[in-house]
């Protein structure tokens, strides 16, 4: 999973600079970013890289994260989406579950709660 490209998609850039360090205190090396929903589903739609994790906020203009959770599952099975929200409301848990996540972090984040779910998406990946 490592060695797979990181897509970070978040509307606030101090969040996307803090997970990018923390993944890259975990060995993740290769990152493209989203500022927006927008960008996300372009990335989604045409990025040559082989993007196998993603962690997309819940709230972002131009497309949410369930959107594009939506459209990762159906044009890159492969991927592991994360959903990251400010909002821990059942609803949005549920939501992300229902439509294929890999996990669901609320933010402001820890590194410690990225490891996790970083190793469950690394367990579940092994055969």
């Amino acid at each position: 999973m490592k060695n797979k490209t990181v897509m970070i998609a978040d509307d606030e850039g101090v969040m996307r600079s803090l997970l990018g360090m923390v993944l890259k205190e975990h060995g993740y090396r290769e990152f493209v970013y989203a500022a927006d929903g927008r960008q996300a589903v372009e990335l989604i739609r045409t990025g040559g890289a082989a993007i196998g994790l993603a962690f997309l906020d819940i709230d972002m203009p131009g497309f949410s994260g369930l959107d594009v959770l939506a459209l990762a599952r159906e044009r890159r099975p492969g991927c592991a989406c994360v959903i990251v929200s400010a909002h821990s409301a059942v609803e949005n848990v549920m939501a992300a579950v229902r439509g294929g996540a890999a996990g669901f972090v609320v933010k402001p984040y820890s590194a410690q709660r990225i490891a996790e779910v970083l190793d469950k998406i690394e367990r579940a990946s092994r055969p």
